[in-house]
């Protein structure tokens, strides 16, 4: 019995698929978030009310700042590692994974508080040992999964994706 051989491909379906994969590299660079090497960044929630450093340089923009339309605790340290965000502003989707030094019954209540301040609307909460609360807001649906890690802190993992009602 003979066994099945791979044909050899042609020159140029190589170098087309050499190519695509090349494409494919630079499109999904952009999408990082990370420095190679980070896997917890501590980040500042709030800018310095002077605006410049000590060298008369202008103070760079929290980096949450580009999160506007989510609440993010004072202090929370993004995990960089399990962070994927698409987009920007008030159209981004993905997962915004967060440390806070708050324990869960405290992030559940800033969460319960904060998220209608944002214009979500609340569709489900389920309160446990991990605690699920689900939210709507235009075309968006915002998944809050919280987490204890330890006894004064809490895993927040923050996942937007795109809603789009069915028809009736």
């Amino acid at each position: 019995m003979r066994c099945p051989t791979v044909r050899a491909t042609s020159r140029a379906a190589r170098t087309a698929f050499v190519l695509s994969l090349f494409s494919l590299g630079i499109v999904l660079s952009g999408c990082t978030l990370a420095d190679i090497g980070g896997n917890t960044k501590t980040v500042r929630t709030s800018a310095p009310s002077s605006g410049d450093d000590k060298n008369g340089s202008p103070t760079p923009p929290p980096a949450f700042s580009q999160f506007s339309d989510v609440p993010v605790p004072a202090n929370a340290r993004m995990d960089l590692d399990k962070t994927i965000i698409l987009g920007a502003e008030d159209g981004w989707i993905g997962r915004l994974a967060l440390t806070a030094s708050y324990p869960l019954t405290e992030m559940y209540s800033f969460y319960e508080r904060q998220m209608p301040n944002f214009s979500w609307d609340r569709i489900t909460v389920v309160r446990s040992s991990v605690t699920t609360m689900t939210y709507s807001r235009g075309g968006r649906i915002a998944t809050i999964t919280l987490q204890p890690s330890g006894s004064s802190s809490s895993i927040v993992d923050f996942t937007v994706s795109p809603y789009k009602q069915a028809s009736k």
